[in-house]
């Protein structure tokens, strides 16, 4: 079969975050060409992208075939034969890999649908990828390791590790029932496809539509399987068994104390106090008054370290927080964000624009 080369490196680079880079299984290591498209899986996360090229069926090893394209150049036509070897050659050059039976590529179940629905690609995709930092790392709790999905009239998207959770509305609507639970590694993938694959357009559009466009995707629900799809690409993810917290329950209703800040200016005060606030398990104490805030670490060598910057405040008050969780959530944004509390032992709230709801539990400190 032959192709062009920068269109199988597209393909390549789509399906890149769903090859394990060490797995029990060694066949994963490959990618399945064949029926016209182009598949990969790790066994948790199956992704297809059509190329039409690819008719016969065979197993290409995806490092030594991705590093190695990237030194051709792309608009060269590669031809893949697989005889007792398989064999890549284009004009100028050739390779040789040891050949793989494509019939011991495993296959994943197919999602039989109890719901489905067309949603926004962009609300839904950005939403999710926004969550994923909230996610539990660790496997003691694996339903605190996904982005979860909640049921209602429009859906609510939620993470939490125990320490901290981010919450969102959107203006979505999906026939759920029960919560599904995305793990966060597929949430990831799904953006990393999502971004590299261009929307459908009819020939003759203005670019003005292709910009304006609103991408859509379709989104089939199974047992414990959930299919998307959109433009060339199917994902097919092995959900994360059993129910969430009620993410909605923990978010305070009556904040007393608001707090106005421009993130910028404390990202700078609390990176100063990077080093102290190592030596004191990453606390690091807030106190302000109506219009400043002062940030503080202690540290046996450094003694205390603190900064000042201006806020708005309703009144004064105080708490302490983990230094890394509060590093996290001021990264990159813009404009106002405004902090509630309602007492220096109660939740902080953090609201940004139209970013997720973020909660981040306080540390006690004598």
């Amino acid at each position: 079969m032959k192709m062009q080369v920068q269109k199988l490196r597209e393909v390549l680079k789509i399906l890149e975050p769903v090859v394990p880079r060490k797995t029990a299984l060694p066949v994963l290591h490959n990618i399945l060409l064949g029926e016209g498209k182009a598949t990969a899986t790790d066994l948790e996360v199956k992704i297809s992208v059509v190329l039409p090229e690819a008719k016969e069926e065979c197993l290409i090893p995806f490092k030594s075939v991705f590093q190695m394209l990237k030194y051709v150049p792309g608009n060269e036509i590669i031809t893949i034969k697989a005889n007792k070897m398989l064999n890549i050659s284009w004009e100028s050059g050739n390779s040789s890999y040891a050949l793989v039976d494509p019939k011991d590529y495993p296959a994943m179940a197919k999602v039989k649908p109890k719901a489905k629905g067309v949603l926004d690609g962009d609300i839904l995709i950005t939403a999710m990828s926004s969550m994923v930092n909230y996610c539990a790392t660790d496997e003691t709790r694996p339903v605190l390791s996904g982005v979860a999905i909640l049921p209602g009239d429009i859906l609510d998207i939620a993470a939490g590790d125990g320490f901290r959770m981010a919450y969102q509305t959107v203006p979505l609507s999906f026939p759920l029932e029960q919560p599904l639970v995305i793990p966060s590694r597929a949430a990831v993938i799904l953006k990393h496809a999502w971004d590299r694959t261009p929307p459908d357009v009819p020939p003759g559009d203005s670019l003005v539509k292709l910009v304006t466009n609103k991408r859509k995707l379709e989104m089939k629900l199974g047992d414990e399987l959930l299919e998307v799809c959109f433009g060339r690409v199917t994902i097919i993810i092995k959900l994360i068994s059993g129910n969430p917290p009620n993410f909605k329950q923990l978010i305070p209703q009556d904040i007393p104390l608001k707090i106005q800040l421009f993130p910028s200016d404390m990202e700078r005060a609390v990176q100063r106090l990077r080093v102290a606030a190592k030596d004191s398990e990453g606390i690091i104490r807030l106190n302000w008054t109506k219009d400043t805030m002062t940030v503080s670490a202690k540290s046996d060598e450094m003694g205390n370290i603190e900064a000042t910057f201006p806020v708005q405040a309703e009144d004064a008050g105080q708490t302490a927080i983990n230094i890394r969780y509060l590093l996290d959530y001021l990264k990159g944004k813009e404009g106002l964000v405004t902090m509630g509390i309602t007492s220096d032992k109660s939740p902080i709230v953090f609201r940004h624009r139209s970013s997720p709801l973020v909660i981040i539990m306080p540390m006690l400190v004598k």
